[in-house]
């Protein structure tokens, strides 16, 4: 019994074996004094501000200088390249394409001259019209491009070979139209280029004529398609409905005949298409360039492999590929169907 109860007091009160002391165990640890560097301090350097509402100089730190610093844009590499792929021939019902756009995930196009006043979406798979969608309050003289902002889509009834024309229009829509509108009433907005003085007549043969636009920070750019010497010139417009001119602001040497533009504000890239008189195809990009001036930054023609055609529409896809389209031609020893090409150019920059 004697036993079984030194076994049950060990197993329930275990404590009452160890041999606690009253007095705790001291562990001495040395100190050990590290040396201290001593503390630099220095007064927050200011960067001086103009501040035009108080008319005298602020002082901000630099930290903030820093936040309101300009993104900076890609680079073109001077030996990069670009590929082209042919996607597929588009159907008869566009095959006088001569803008493009994708937005909102859909891809629009419309017809040129003496086609009807409606834009078009394109399935990107098969290139089959989905849909169309009827522009009141229009008639489509001569539609030569299509851009777009966060509220509207701009339709450009720009082209003027003869360099005689005094009804230049832009036609303006909600862009929420695209949506699921069959037809949408377009509001106006007449222009005329501020450098020119003469409209006599001339096929092919003055420097007023446009094909390329875009929109950008609330106002509309035109690129001129310079039948006299190659070059473009670069115009400001108004997007307000109403009577505006259109304000020179560059020129660009560009060699060649530009047929349309889409610009990339998340890369601040603008791209314009140009071709020759032997249909040989060339696309340009622009960065780093100031908020107006486009052909202030770096420029240069991007290295792609040789393709024929009338090019006239190009949009971004994302922010390294683009679509081409080509309207059909059949004149002199040239036949071309209208197509859709899509163009790889993220081996250019860096």
């Amino acid at each position: 019994m004697k036993n079984t109860m030194t076994l049950l007091t060990t197993l329930t009160f275990p404590f009452l074996l160890v041999n606690c002391s009253t007095q705790p165990s001291t562990i001495t640890v040395p100190q050990i004094n590290y040396p201290q560097p001593p503390i630099k301090t220095e007064p927050l350097q200011q960067t001086p501000q103009s501040n035009p509402i108080l008319g005298r100089t602020i002082s901000l730190p630099p930290q903030i200088i820093k936040e309101r610093a300009t993104p900076t844009f890609p680079h073109i590499k001077s030996n990069g390249k670009s590929f082209v792929s042919k996607k597929f021939k588009l159907p008869s019902t566009i095959n006088e394409t001569s803008g493009l756009i994708k937005i909102d995930n859909q891809l629009w196009t419309h017809n040129d001259s003496g086609g009807a006043s409606k834009l078009y979406q394109i399935d990107e798979h098969n290139g089959r019209v989905l849909r169309s969608i009827q522009i009141d309050n229009a008639s489509n003289r001569d539609w030569e491009d299509i851009a777009y902002d966060d509220t509207y889509v701009y339709i450009g009834d720009t082209g003027n070979n003869l360099g005689n024309r005094k009804d230049l229009k832009i036609y303006k829509i909600p862009r929420a139209a695209l949506r699921n509108e069959k037809r949408v009433p377009a509001e106006v907005i007449h222009y005329s280029y501020n450098d020119q003085k003469s409209f006599k007549r001339k096929l092919h043969k003055h420097n007023f004529d446009c094909e390329a636009m875009i929109a950008h920070n609330g106002k509309l750019y035109l690129f001129s398609k310079n039948w006299q010497d190659y070059k473009t010139r670069l115009y400001e417009l108004s997007t307000l409905p109403g009577r505006h001119k259109a304000i020179p602001i560059a020129t660009f040497n560009i060699n060649g005949l530009v047929t349309a533009a889409d610009y990339n504000p998340e890369l601040g890239i603008l791209l314009l298409t140009t071709y020759n008189n032997l249909m040989n195809v060339n696309i340009w990009a622009f960065s780093n360039h100031d908020n107006r001036n486009f052909f202030s930054g770096q420029s240069k023609q991007l290295n792609i492999e040789p393709l024929q055609g009338q090019v006239e529409g190009v949009t971004f896809i994302d922010n390294y590929r683009a679509y081409l389209s080509s309207e059909a031609f059949r004149k002199y020893i040239f036949a071309f169907d209208a197509a859709l090409y899509e163009v790889n150019f993220s081996g250019e920059f860096e």
